[in-house]
């Protein structure tokens, strides 16, 4: 008995479709995002094909079929029509969006998504109602909204053009040319069945005929020449872990002879410093380690514990140019004198400027006096425009400074020099960092003095 449509396009195009699904299956690597989809899209194309064979089978025979079975055949096909135009705009999104955000991408899908949840939900009422399409009168006919069966579809293909068109700097001129090309046959056999050929199934044929094209965009792997390149890079790879592995042991010996160079040079530039004032003798050390015990319980992308207790170590160092008979005088200074002393700050910056590579050292120096209410010396900075390394020596300086024994005074104990730092939080000294600081010296039982190893380990 013959067929009222001819189906042989169908036939063809699940042959060209199946065949095209074998070979990306088989030889395409199924973690590479385009042909993950590209795939998905050759199953959806061959299962509407499939579906669409049915229908036209089950028309030809309707009146021995039951109804229910007719209107859910054709349903699918409908809605494997759909999937497909789906898929392919999701394979065009896997080229186009390749750098969009990925939250706009998943609104994006979940939108379109939404689309064909609607569409099932009006097949399933189609059932019943037959707005799009029955076989009530034991025949196919047309619903009112037959018209309207398409629409998830039509938008589908016009947002995978669009997105082509808008996005088309994202496609390689291979992709352009073959999704040009799946267009203008998919369109041209679309518009040819609907207005020369009502009875052959060019529709489906352009379907195919387009997945052919795109196929040959796809990038193909070589996976004999991938396989060997994959060995030799294992190889180079097992080379290169050894040859990093030898000279990272021989740069950490290196790093670890700079660092115990640097640490002996400014040691003995702390002891040059403090050896010009015998009541400042290890001024300097405790200072460093105070100030380091205070970094390592702040964040490390803030500041580096290490740099600042060099730092620390020098950041008087602009009084090696002052006369000890000032440094040391017993009694008040002058007003020139005082001048004097204040001035080693700025010397001290000008000294270490020259250490580009750890600026922390020029910043310690020059602005350890200056006072958080823009009162102290030499710049009369304020707040958070001090240098953070410096607001932390000042108060480690200044703690030193009241509990060891000066020409000037006498020692104070650990609580009073606690409770004048607790007192002048706010207008001397950053009131975070004191708190801070206090943190520190509460964390040990005794004396904060007696742990300076500790601190500076």
């Amino acid at each position: 008995m013959g067929l009222s449509y001819n189906i042989s396009y169908t036939i063809t195009s699940i042959v060209i479709c199946a065949v095209l699904l074998f070979i990306v299956s088989v030889m395409y690597s199924s973690t590479n995002i385009v042909s993950k989809r590209y795939k998905y899209f050759l199953i959806s194309a061959i299962v509407m094909f499939v579906f669409n064979i049915c229908t036209v089978l089950t028309i030809d025979f309707a009146d021995r079929i039951p109804v229910d079975f007719n209107i859910f055949l054709n349903g699918m096909y409908f809605l494997a029509s759909t999937v497909v135009a789906l898929l392919f705009l999701y394979y065009c999104m896997s080229v186009a969006l390749v750098d969009t955000s990925k939250e706009k991408r998943r609104v994006f899908a979940i939108v379109n998504l939404g689309l064909l949840v609607i569409f099932v939900i009006s097949l399933i009422v189609n059932h019943f109602l037959g707005f799009y399409f029955n076989f009530f009168s034991g025949k196919y006919t047309h619903g009112d909204a037959y018209y309207f069966v398409d629409v998830v579809f039509i938008i589908y293909v016009i947002e995978s053009l669009v997105l082509f068109i808008i996005k088309r700097k994202k496609f390689n001129n291979r992709q352009k040319a073959a999704t040009i090309l799946f267009y203008v046959s998919f369109f041209a056999m679309f518009i040819l069945q609907l207005v020369v050929f009502p009875n052959i199934l060019l529709s489906d044929f352009g379907t195919a005929l387009g997945a052919l094209l795109v196929f040959f965009s796809v990038e193909t792997p070589d996976y004999v020449n991938l396989v060997k390149t994959l060995d030799e890079l294992n190889e180079l790879k097992a080379s290169l872990e050894i040859q990093v592995t030898e000279r990272t042991k021989e740069l950490d010996k290196e790093k670890e002879s700079y660092e115990e160079l640097t640490l002996e040079t400014l040691s003995s530039l702390a002891v040059l410093v403090d050896a010009k004032d015998h009541y400042t003798n290890g001024h300097s050390f405790r200072v460093a380690a105070y100030a380091k015990g205070m970094a390592k319980m702040m964040d490390r992308s803030l500041i580096d514990p290490e740099q600042l207790y060099f730092a620390g170590l020098i950041h008087d160092v602009g009084k090696v140019g002052i006369s000890e008979s000032i440094l040391t005088k017993p009694g008040k200074l002058t007003e020139k004198e005082f001048e004097t002393i204040k001035s080693h700050s700025a010397v001290g910056g000008e000294i270490l400027k020259g250490i580009k590579q750890f600026k922390i050292f020029q910043e310690v120096a020059r602005s350890h006096h200056e006072r958080y209410d823009g009162k102290g010396y030499p710049d009369k900075l304020k707040g958070e425009d001090i240098p953070l390394p410096a607001r932390i020596v000042t108060i480690c300086d200044t703690f030193d400074a009241m509990t060891s024994d000066r020409v000037y005074h006498k020692a104070l104990k650990d609580d009073v020099a606690i409770k004048e730092l607790l007192d002048n939080k706010g207008t001397q000294f950053d009131p975070e960092l004191v708190d801070l600081f206090v943190k520190l010296y509460n964390s040990f039982p005794d004396s904060i003095s007696n742990h300076i190893d500790e601190l500076k380990a």
